[in-house]
């Protein structure tokens, strides 16, 4: 199912250079034949999206630190999730772009391939990646069903369980070791 899925978005998304073999390596999780990993239409579009998510997850937690800090009660919790969430979307938007354009207007070509090939192989770092959109999703779907319809509830939530999606896979990735290299 999950390669039927991969296949369908990257015809979806293949005009933005994100093609069977980047689909089923980020969301089926397949290992693949080194040509196919090598088969990279947009390698800035790769990084783009890599750096985004990044900078997403280091203002999550920013924002999360922001939001313990300085919420007071009522509704504590949501407005830490929705501190979390603003850091997140800033990471993710503008801090993000600018951080790739700065970085990739020092860098050839051939440079920004080799990192959109290297990334490929890092599993540990999709994983990551991977636990902060499903955490974020699951925030957004959970927060609607429970708050019954609340956009602030759903978004609050997504921005918390993204961070704890983060976290989880980080964790997971220090204490069961798994192979870097390999699904």
């Amino acid at each position: 199912m999950e390669v039927q899925l991969a296949d369908g978005l990257a015809g979806l998304f293949g005009a933005w250079g994100f093609n069977k073999a980047f689909m089923r390596n980020w969301l089926a999780h397949q290992n693949l034949p080194d040509e196919e990993m090598r088969d990279i239409p947009n390698p800035w579009n790769e990084m783009q999206l890599h750096i985004s998510y990044k900078f997403a997850q280091a203002f999550s937690v920013i924002g999360l630190g922001i939001g313990l800090v300085m919420t007071r009660k009522p509704n504590r919790y949501r407005k830490i999730g929705q501190a979390t969430l603003l850091g997140s979307c800033f990471g993710a938007g503008p801090a993000g772009f600018a951080a790739w354009h700065f970085k990739s207007s020092t860098l050839n070509e051939e440079e920004i391939y080799d990192r959109a090939y290297r990334l490929r192989y890092n599993r540990h770092q999709i994983r990551v990646d991977q636990g902060f959109e499903f955490g974020n999703i699951l925030g957004l779907v959970a927060g609607f069903l429970v708050s019954r319809g609340s956009l602030g509830a759903a978004l609050a939530d997504a921005g918390l369980v993204g961070a704890l999606g983060m976290f989880g896979a980080m964790s997971y990735i220090a204490y069961a070791k798994p192979d870097k290299l390999t699904w």
